[in-house]
């Protein structure tokens, strides 16, 4: 189990969550309600598909604060006893958040955006009260707010107190054991894994490692391709590389696909493809390719790795997609 990690110093570097952690919130929302808050997720029918509501929370969005810097996510959803409920999930993902004031201005802003949830459902319903709001933070790192965190505007006897859950992500990494025994049947359990890994290795440099065994534990998990091929583009998303490690990383992967014949890894490889198309790396698709096409029908002539070592990036993806369902070498290089 990695070791616990204390906060590293203001000028480490910065890794920007904010997309991943929109996607595995969407993708994975039951399984992730299921791990950090599992009294709410016991409450929601599971028959009902949730309701992300992205335009709403656009339209009353809070002015002041600037950057990528945070994740809000606003979803609708129906609870066992029959009635519709609405989640608001906020994710701080700026590590800079420090200090009594900075956590009262984090939960000011969590009964500001409540309120402002409630008045506007109120006034679409045309409801007379309030329509219930579940607020739930998560900070990823460890912060030392026990659990909850509190809202008070009061004077002269007069005013309101917000009470809130708050899940920080840190905790999870004394229980590291007890993630890897959930994500054979959670997905989310590895998005945590990776955030913590991200979280322990500042250092991009000391990441390749970590970052690699993840990818790997991913076989042993089980999944189906598609969730499989899902949770590896999170930990790319979360767990980012040097550029000058990325060739290691890759070539390790393509090994990993060749000691293992399943169709994820596979899937895995091509993600990896796919990712070196964004990036540019012509050299290390066609090297990928290549490595493919020998392990499926053997060695290859010096017109065909011509032909793919010199090959644009476009055709490089086209090709390591047509061989996943190629009956011949020919199939490989068809349109």
């Amino acid at each position: 189990m990695p070791a616990r990690h204390t906060a590293p110093p203001a000028a480490a570097p910065v890794d920007d969550h904010d997309s991943p952690w929109k996607e595995a919130l969407e993708m994975f929302f039951p399984h992730a309600l299921e791990l950090l808050a599992p009294a709410l997720h016991a409450e929601i029918d599971p028959a009902a598909a949730p309701d992300f509501l992205d335009k709403e929370l656009q339209a009353i969005a809070l002015p002041g604060k600037k950057g990528r810097r945070f994740v809000d996510k606003l979803v609708q959803v129906r609870l066992r006893a029959g009635t519709e409920a609405w989640l608001l999930i906020h994710v701080e993902v700026e590590r800079r958040l420090r200090g009594p004031r900075a956590l009262t201005l984090f939960a000011w802003r969590m009964y500001e955006y409540r309120h402002r949830i409630q008045i506007r459902l109120m006034r679409q319903r045309g409801l007379a009260l309030p329509p219930p709001v579940y607020s739930l933070g998560i900070l990823l790192d460890d912060l030392g707010v026990d659990g909850r965190l509190v809202y008070t505007d009061e004077h002269r006897g007069q005013g309101v107190r917000f009470s809130f859950p708050v899940v920080e992500l840190e905790a999870w990494r004394d229980r590291w054991g007890e993630l890897e025994s959930l994500a054979p049947g959670n997905p989310f359990a590895v998005v945590i894994m990776a955030q913590l890994q991200a979280n322990r290795y500042r250092d991009k440099r000391t990441r390749l490692g970590p970052k690699f065994e993840l990818v790997r534990s991913l076989r042993r998990y089980g999944y189906a391709p598609e969730t499989a091929s899902r949770i590896y583009r999170l930990i790319e998303w979360m767990i980012t590389l040097p550029k000058d490690l990325e060739p290691e990383y890759l070539r390790a992967v393509s090994a990993l696909s060749e000691e293992d014949k399943m169709t994820y890894v596979t899937l895995i490889e091509r993600e990896g493809i796919k990712r070196g198309r964004v990036e540019g790396r012509v050299e290390g698709q066609a090297e990928l390719l290549l490595r493919q096409i020998r392990r499926r029908f053997g060695a290859v002539d010096e017109a065909t790795d011509r032909r793919i070592r010199g090959a644009l990036a476009r055709e490089l993806e086209t090709w390591s997609l047509n061989i996943l369902d190629a009956a011949t070498l020919d199939d490989v290089f068809r349109d």
